[in-house]
């Protein structure tokens, strides 16, 4: 849900239960199974200017410090899952080879990952950062009319990935 940075609701379960109460099975369920006080609300950051490296000497970064993206395309974490496994198959060689093993784990991800954070952006920006009455009944019209399987296939190049040759 959009809000201004900084913002809380006095209840927060409350708000969403009011932003969401009427939704579709099991959403009501889940809200009203929910204890009062056990709401957490974060504000969502993302790193508008891609970092031209996720290495400096020695240190790598990964996850949400490299590439930190809205939750739009669900990839965050699992973002952050792959750089632990390239980062673990690249420095396998241990110490002496470090340096190459960085470059060649900031070469592997640096593409992926972005593209994926400036995917989740777009996402958003026609998701739920769309306002205008006739842009969100185009797509959702654009979305009902899209046939399962391209959708699906559409989605498959974020979830789509094999971990390097061991």
């Amino acid at each position: 849900m959009n809000a201004p940075p900084g913002g809380h609701a006095p209840d927060e379960l409350a708000a969403l239960r009011e932003r969401f109460g009427d939704w579709h099975a099991p959403i009501p369920a889940l809200l009203a199974a929910t204890p009062p006080g056990v709401v957490l609300r974060n504000d969502i950051h993302h790193l508008a200017v891609p970092l031209s490296s996720y290495v400096r000497g020695r240190v790598a970064l990964l996850g949400d410090a490299a590439h930190a993206m809205t939750p739009n395309l669900g990839q965050g974490a699992g973002q952050a899952i792959e750089d632990g496994v390239v980062l673990g198959a690249v420095c396998a060689g241990g110490a002496d080879g470090l340096p190459a093993a960085l470059a060649a784990y900031d070469e592997q991800r640096r593409p992926r990952s972005q593209a994926i954070a400036r995917a989740a952006f777009r996402a958003g920006r026609y998701g739920q950062q769309l306002r205008n009455p006739l842009a969100i009944a185009l797509r959702d019209s654009a979305l009902r009319l899209t046939p399962g399987r391209a959708a699906l296939r559409g989605m498959a190049r974020y979830a789509d990935w094999s971990p390097p040759a061991g």
